[in-house]
């Protein structure tokens, strides 16, 4: 069955479910309209509730990806499964949840039977999900013994107990070493913990804590949620709480194709590379799009992809259709409510057999981050040349936010507490968006977020050190991390992190490449870089933890190496998939993010804006030059305005130098 695709038995008389009925889908699909007024109130009041559980569970999670990170995902889905509001946050799961309920009610219809107070969990990627960490729990909700809806939670839960601590194995060669997969299970039967169920799953995790506040925390915010469905039942009736979510999906759908109408038909193509898979050496791989606009329908080719990887950079079709739906969602359709009827004017085509449609048990423990993040990129690139068919929107164009090309992020062992986990660090939020085309506001937002996560917000520092067994050197917006060009992409930060009261911690790292580019620009901008962190590293300084002591400030990476001269030591540069390594407290890990898109040229940035961003430490003094042709006088803090134009007219000579005529073909 294709995603987006009604189930078969979904069509003919009223079905028994076990604990009431699912009328036909033609039934559900009629509805009486609501006028504008009362649609606005009940669309707004199921939006707020379906947020109102996501809080809850952010509340309730102890995990700082989840409390503070915003890695958690709400949403209301009609009888069949298909999203009708969406909470603020995760962009990259709704498609992916539906279907867990579709087979739900393909698998457990009659046998054992849906029930009030029901609740099943899903991480099985190959179903719905991206990645094992993504950990499902829905609910149905009946009224007088009929499916009027269900409601879903998902929250982003490392420790799977995969090969490698952390929850993706960069070790990884098949699913099976991804962590335990659950598919279906009844977590909850009629308003009871089924507790053989739990213990099933927290036999499998390193750190049963963990799972089970994450699990606790998705069963509070569906419980929250649903006595909310209930009361709006009560007040305004059942019939049309059944008609607000199907109005809502129709609403989006309307909006959506009357958008696609407003713009040129025509195709456009866009790749994104990568350098890197199981080692030891490089390999390239990529990922191409081509986008063909017909009326109100919009078409994602990925036709052309490579082949699957043997390690966890692959994608299975869920996952490639979250990652275009993140794109879509929040550069096409952004003033569009995030529901089923978005997806009803798009279709997508992926081959499989490729790193977009990977087969079953093909690794995939990587995908949210590559090849997800390079898909969105590609979908951002081709949804911004479309947009510059119709000048309504040029204020929309947004070049591809911030993509992983080398960072760490990955951590197991022993707490400073004495227990044994693992996860992830949430500092990776902290991205540079794509850069605009607007004259006030074209700079993309340094430290924006992640475009998948589009609620997100970076962990603090104390609470990553009060959960994980490390220290912070730094934490900060790098220089030159932003892409260059006529409108800048934001910045995205490097860390440094120290090893702190444990006596058994390893470290992984994860990215796309150690040389491709870690995401295109647009309209003759340069790519965003990594900055002057980098490359990711372990850096081992004999003696740190007395030198910290001493007062040493190791903030950069320059007094490290020269701290590593005068006490001993060594520097390891990791590979992108580096298998998870002990550390210990004389080692610093310092792991980087590249920033996002740049538009235009950069010869073409005022040279006042390029001395503001030296000055903001966005740029460096050598960028500014070699890069964007400006020379400022640093002892007066002044734009040369003469040498500026001659160190222009030089690239330009440079650049048509080593220029060669398109023959075609």
């Amino acid at each position: 069955m294709e995603v987006g695709e009604f189930p078969s038995w979904g069509k003919g008389k009223v079905k028994d479910v076990g604990g009431g009925s699912i009328s036909p889908l033609d039934e559900v699909r009629r509805y009486q309209e609501l006028d504008q007024i009362e649609f606005s109130i009940l669309s707004y009041r199921l939006y707020s509730i379906i947020n109102e559980g996501r809080q809850a569970i952010m509340r309730v999670s102890g995990s700082p990806v989840v409390a503070e990170g915003g890695e958690a995902l709400f949403a209301v889905y009609d009888p069949y499964g298909f999203t009708s509001s969406l909470a603020c946050g995760l962009l990259l799961h709704m498609i992916g949840t539906e279907g867990f309920i579709r087979e739900i009610l393909e698998l457990q219809s009659e046998s054992p039977g849906i029930y009030d107070g029901d609740m099943f969990m899903y991480n099985e990627p190959s179903i719905g999900g991206i990645h094992a960490c993504d950990q499902w729990t829905g609910t149905p909700v009946f009224h007088e013994n009929k499916l009027i809806c269900w409601l879903g939670a998902l929250t982003h839960t490392a420790e799977t107990g995969a090969i490698e601590p952390g929850g993706m194995p960069p070790s990884a060669r098949s699913l099976l070493d991804e962590g335990y997969r659950v598919q279906g299970i009844k977590i909850q039967e009629k308003g009871k913990l089924n507790k053989a169920s739990m213990n099933c799953v927290l036999r499998s995790t390193r750190d049963p804590g963990y799972y089970t506040l994450d699990l606790r925390a998705r069963i509070a915010g569906l419980n929250v949620a649903k006595e909310r469905i209930r009361e709006l039942i009560a007040r305004y009736g059942v019939d049309k709480v059944k008609a607000v979510i199907q109005q809502n999906m129709d609403h989006s759908e309307e909006l959506a194709r009357s958008k696609l109408a407003s713009l040129a038909d025509g195709t456009w193509r866009a790749v994104n590379y990568g350098d890197w898979d199981t080692g030891p050496g490089p390999k390239l791989w990529k990922v191409v799009l081509t986008a063909t606009k017909a009326g109100e329908e919009l078409t994602f080719d990925f036709t052309g992809s490579s082949p699957p990887n043997k390690g966890p950079i692959n994608a299975m079709l869920h996952g490639t259709w979250g990652s275009v739906f993140v794109a879509a969602a929040s550069q096409l359709f952004w003033e569009v409510p995030g529901n089923a009827g978005i997806v009803r004017s798009l279709r997508l085509i992926a081959p499989e057999g490729t790193l977009v449609n990977a087969p079953f048990l093909a690794p995939c423990s990587f995908a949210p981050v590559t090849p997800g993040q390079q898909i969105s990129n590609v979908t951002t690139t081709v949804i911004a040349r479309m947009l510059y068919t119709n000048e309504k929107y040029w204020g929309d164009i947004n070049a591809p936010w911030s993509a992983a090309n080398w960072h760490g992020g990955l951590w197991g062992g022993i707490t400073q507490h004495g227990f044994r986990s693992g996860g992830m660090f949430g500092d990776v939020w902290a991205r540079g968006t794509g850069a605009g085309t607007d004259e006030g506001r074209g700079d993309g937002c340094d430290s924006g977020g992640l475009q998948m996560t589009i609620d997100s917000c970076i962990i603090d520092v104390e609470m990553n050190e009060l959960r994980y067994p490390f220290l912070y050197l730094w934490r900060r917006e790098e220089m030159n991390t932003a892409a260059p060009g006529r409108w800048r992409g934001g910045t995205s930060i490097s860390y440094a992190t120290v090893p702190h009261n444990s006596p058994d911690v390893t470290v992984a790292f994860r990215g796309l490449g150690g040389f491709a580019g870690a995401g295109p620009s647009l309209d003759g901008a340069y790519p965003p870089s990594l900055g002057d962190s980098s490359p990711a590293g372990i850096y081992q300084v004999d003696g740190l933890k007395k030198l910290l002591a001493k007062g040493a400030k190791l903030d950069n990476v320059e007094e490290i190496k020269k701290c590593i001269q005068e006490s001993g030591g060594a520097f390891k540069a990791v590979g992108v998939c580096q298998p998870s390594q002990p550390v210990t407290e004389d080692d610093i890990i310092i792991s980087i993010n590249s920033g996002g898109g740049a538009v235009g040229d950069p010869l073409q940035r005022e040279p006042k804006r390029v001395l503001e961003d030296v000055k903001a430490r966005i740029f460096s003094m050598k960028m500014a030059k070699e890069v964007f042709g400006v020379v400022i006088d640093d002892s007066q803090w002044r734009v040369d305005e003469m040498a500026t134009q001659e160190t222009r007219r030089t690239i330009l000579a440079k650049r048509k130098e080593r220029a060669r005529m398109w023959k075609g073909g």
